[in-house]
């Protein structure tokens, strides 16, 4: 296994290259412009999303966050998904469905079956599957797609191994005849068929690729990260970073046609812009909006708000191998220093929970007794700054992202409060790339506001990248020896109660040694149109096919 510094080496560099790579993907837009204002005027149109931030790729082995995971899963397909189950409090006339992530179906794998004590998964592929370019979407090309992941060693290489950031679980992957996909692993792993979920492990067109820079052990495609080469319900039409990206349906698809030809999405970082188009019925849906724009609407004849409790959390990310950040009881200072409840309030605007541990509430192994929310106290954070033994004043910068606009207003709340401690924040706005480089930094030397959560919601998958010692996605450094043993521990245990029990000792550890500070789980939000009555939600997949009139 690659060391951590040498595999943060491939992947930052590799978003050095698809930062230069997407920048410079452009394009003539004078006939987009003009669908735009027709569905603007009110006339039939495609339908327009309006969302922020802009990807930092669009390539599945390259993805990394959450609000970049579901632009792609429209473009391909996978071998299975997600059952479906309604959105409770969904508003009338809206069928609003989301994701159950108790029940898989069938994708482009029309049947499976698990044999060898659950180390031999087979999967019968559907016949007849195209790609756009007219090659058959068949075994050869879904082994094509793993391995070229598991080259490349990226986050695609993470989700292909189930969520496990050491070793490797395929003994073999073999694609024996046009329909028959099997994986061998080297022992039970009971996530193998949620990461085959996953946009990341969406099914590439072998010659679409091969004939646009192919696959390179440890480095990117720079032309895949403004292209597409799926075989989804939509194909990419032109892509503009920062403007606008447009989809048509994709008539090789094998599913049901989607509800609308053509899908507009434009990248919009201003919170006032999207707010105006939103109220003004120029947007279809609305993703990114503040809370608190969104709570502006509530009630209005313009709009429908669907909001979803999700897995998912705003985190100030704390550099634990940095001084003063390596001493317990100064990161245990910063956490009662942060004031959730207005935040939550005037910030998030009741669209959130507050709690404090490494799951939030929505997990089913969260313990509400375990994952008490820390109080504002800055008398107590005071007494605990002296006792840390922190020389006084610090100075440090504290990055977030452009277009996630909740990050800036937590960032400048928080100034605000430790400023009071000593400690001296500067906030550093950063591009998509630029963000996403500086958090896999190593050491971490920055505080970070960040959106995150897992794609799976299962502690398993969480804490394999988000405290092993040696992960590259572990972005606040955070090492607990105890803990890892739990976790590798936990790998060979099926009894879902001895389970439980050790996820329950992990979280008591992680809440002492106070990692990092969830500032609150989130409720995601999205605005409708009037007459939008078709929404999908899934924690990384927005399923465009799904969404419409």
């Amino acid at each position: 296994m690659r060391s951590r510094r040498s595999r943060v080496r491939i992947v930052v560099g590799a978003l050095t290259v698809l930062a230069v790579a997407v920048c410079g993907a452009g394009g003539t837009f004078a006939a987009n412009d003009a669908v735009v204002r027709a569905a603007a005027s009110g006339a039939e149109g495609p339908l327009v999303i309006n969302y922020t931030p802009t990807p930092i790729t669009l390539d599945p082995a390259m993805v990394c966050s959450l609000e970049d995971d579901g632009f792609i899963s429209s473009l391909y397909v996978t071998l299975v998904k997600y059952g479906d189950k309604p959105i409770p409090g969904a508003p009338a006339g809206v069928r609003a469905t989301q994701e159950d992530t108790t029940k898989f179906r069938p994708y482009l794998a029309r049947s499976w079956k698990v044999t060898n004590g659950g180390k031999t998964y087979t999967f019968k592929l559907r016949t007849g599957t195209k790609f756009p370019s007219g090659r058959p979407v068949d075994a050869s090309a879904v082994k094509f797609s793993f391995d070229r992941n598991l080259k490349i060693g990226a986050c695609g290489a993470y989700f292909t191994n189930a969520g496990q950031t050491t070793g490797n679980i395929f003994k073999s992957i073999t694609a024996p005849n046009p329909t028959t996909f099997v994986i061998r692993l080297t022992r039970p792993e009971p996530l193998i068929m949620h990461s085959l979920t996953q946009a990341h492990l969406g099914i590439v067109d072998p010659g679409v690729v091969n004939a646009n820079g192919g696959v390179q052990k440890g480095k990117p495609n720079p032309w895949m990260a403004s292209h597409a080469a799926g075989s989804g319900p939509y194909v990419l039409r032109s892509y503009e970073p920062g403007r606008q990206a447009v989809f048509v349906a994709n008539p090789s698809y094998f599913g049901p046609k989607p509800r609308h030809s053509t899908v507009i999405v434009n990248f919009i970082p201003s919170d006032p812009t999207l707010l105006l188009q939103a109220r003004t019925g120029k947007a279809d849906i609305t993703v990114g909006l503040t809370k608190k724009s969104v709570s502006s609407l509530k009630g209005k004849s313009c709009c429908d708000i669907v909001a979803v409790d999700t897995a998912s959390w705003q985190l100030i990310g704390l550099p634990n191998k940095v001084p003063p950040f390596n001493n317990r009881r100064f990161r245990e200072a910063l956490t009662y220093a942060v004031p959730y409840q207005d935040i939550l309030n005037k910030v998030a605007f009741g669209y959130g929970k507050l709690y404090y541990g490494p799951y939030p509430p929505a997990f089913p192994s969260f313990r509400a007794s375990i994952a008490r929310p820390r109080a504002f106290d800055l008398d107590r954070a005071k007494r605990l700054v002296a006792q840390s033994g922190a020389k006084l004043p610090i100075n440090v910068d504290m990055v977030i992202r452009e277009g996630v606009l909740d990050q800036e207003q937590i960032a400048t709340i928080v100034q605000g409060e430790w400023r009071q401690l000593g400690v001296n924040i500067r906030i550093r706005k950063l591009s998509s790339a630029e963000y996403e480089k500086a958090i896999y930094a190593t050491p971490n030397k920055t505080l970070l506001v960040r959106f995150d959560g897992p794609s799976v919601t299962e502690p398993a998958w969480l804490l394999e990248y988000d405290l092993r010692c040696v992960s590259i996605f572990n972005t606040s450094d955070y090492c607990n020896a105890r803990a890892e043993a739990l976790i590798n521990r936990a790998r060979t245990i099926t009894s879902p109660a001895a389970r439980q029990k050790i996820w329950d000792d992990i979280a008591r550890m992680w809440v002492r040694d106070s990692p990092r500070i969830p500032v609150y789980a989130d409720t995601k939000t999205f605005v409708l149109k009037k007459g939008v009555r078709y929404f999908h939600f899934a924690q990384d997949n927005f399923d465009f096919n799904r969404w419409g009139k």
